[in-house]
């Protein structure tokens, strides 16, 4: 009977703290801070959301172009198939003190052949730099959008990383203690076929003995599969190939920081993606309602034009003008109007979205803050209950070796001591999880 108590020592001492890794895995070792360093750097999503800042940034920079002066070049080639005759009778374009315009009849024809026309047109907006300037900075603004987006992309994933890692953990210290029970059912096992050999314990107890055994090689099997797709998950989070062998440390179960209610409201509020997003749309509201307006303006360009003529006799050769052109379209029909009043119905929605935001986030916080004191309240609740089954099956072996109790009653010790260790890892598993998704809540990383 004294490998039986070894085996239940071991299982107790296995079960009942959460172990690192496991020994036999020689893999490197992958701590969460070297984890969320790597999402951050490779993780496809988050990479993405980096190159829309900078796809954004590109269409700032071609909004700001429109500032400077817009050169074109035309050039218009044409053959007549007609030919066409201008006739100018004596004087009829006026006289010059008694002189007629022209002095005798004239008549020109068309130019034979392929004549071409050259122009070179600079125009440099005026008026419209207002409307320009507005939309420069809607687009910055929508660059801060996305710089806002992309962290809220990165928190997102980095809570992923951390839930995956800390259920690795868990299954490890699964892995662990049901490791250790198989070797307390092997063991087991072996007695009882010396015991039924004897005459001392009845057949069908071997039996359920064995079926306890095979049920209990099942679960480990059913454990590692599930440390394998933990592990696989978080390598493809990782952005690295799913296979890349790792193995992982041990996390504090309790975690240090400790907030109140208002303060760290008060830190979501001041740091929260999301929240900031809700802000700057807003602004990106209002910068619509002034765009909207600027559309009254009329359209003022200062316009520099050189035309050069070839193989034609009715245009000049040559043609050079510079001036300022106005477009104004003083009768829009009430478009206008319904544009700037849709504008700022989109105002309103955006500040009811921000208050909106901010509601939920002050409700998320404090129940995150409640259930993590929760979680932590039921870590010490777990460990008596652990300890007093692990003494309930100190007790329940010397009773079955003195033959005052039965078989199946220490095997029911023994499930009681498995299942309150179950208790106290799901507690630890809790505890973790409350926290990362409190630190989210917050803003964090």
């Amino acid at each position: 009977m004294s490998k039986l108590l070894r085996f239940i020592s071991t299982a107790i001492l296995c079960t009942g703290v959460f172990v690192t890794s496991s020994h036999s895995d020689e893999a490197p070792l992958l701590s969460l801070e070297d984890a969320l360093t790597i999402v951050r750097l490779q993780n496809p999503q988050v990479q993405n959301a980096k190159i829309q800042i900078d796809v954004v940034g590109d269409q700032t920079d071609a909004m700001r172009t429109k500032r400077y002066p817009q050169l074109t070049a035309n050039v218009r080639g044409f053959q007549n198939f007609v030919d066409n005759e201008y006739t100018f009778e004596q004087g009829s374009l006026g006289t010059v003190g008694v002189d007629p315009v022209p002095s005798s009849t004239v008549e020109i024809g068309t130019t034979n052949g392929f004549s071409t026309h050259y122009s070179l047109t600079a125009t440099q907006p005026l008026m419209d730099l207002y409307q320009i300037g507005l939309n420069v900075d809607k687009l910055e603004m929508q660059q801060d959008i996305a710089r806002q987006q992309s962290r809220q992309t990165r928190q997102s994933i980095s809570l992923q990383v951390k839930q995956l890692y800390y259920q690795i953990l868990s299954n490890q210290s699964a892995v662990e203690a049901t490791d250790a029970t198989l070797e307390f059912d092997r063991e087991l096992v072996k007695i009882l076929k010396d015991n039924v050999a004897q005459k001392t314990e009845l057949e069908y107890q071997l039996l359920n003995a064995e079926a306890q055994l095979a049920s209990t090689q099942h679960k480990l099997l059913s454990q590692k599969n599930d440390i394998i797709t933990s592990k696989q998950q978080l390598n493809s989070l990782l952005g690295r190939d799913i296979s890349t062998p790792f193995s992982v440390s041990a996390v504090p179960a309790d975690p240090m920081a400790r907030y109140t209610a208002d303060t760290a409201t008060e830190q979501a509020l001041a740091q929260r993606p999301d929240t900031e997003q809700a802000r700057l749309q807003v602004k990106v509201a209002e910068n619509d309602v002034a765009i909207q307006k600027s559309a009254y303006l009329p359209e003022v360009n200062l316009v520099a034009n050189y035309g050069r003529s070839e193989n034609t006799t009715l245009l000049p050769d040559e043609s050079m003008y510079v001036g300022v052109i106005a477009k104004w379209e003083f009768i829009t029909w009430g478009r206008n109007e319904s544009q700037v009043s849709g504008s700022k119905r989109a105002v309103t929605q955006a500040r009811n979205s921000l208050r909106d935001n901010e509601d939920q986030i002050r409700a998320q916080v404090s129940a995150d803050i409640r259930n993590l004191e929760v979680a932590k309240q039921l870590i010490p609740v777990t460990q008596m209950a652990q300890k007093a089954s692990e003494e309930k099956l100190r007790v329940s072996l010397n009773q079955y070796k003195e033959k005052s109790i039965l078989l199946s009653d220490l095997l029911d010790a023994r499930s009681e001591l498995s299942a309150a260790n179950n208790d106290y890892q799901q507690a630890q598993l809790a505890v973790w999880n409350a926290a990362a998704q409190l630190q989210n809540a917050l803003g964090e990383e």
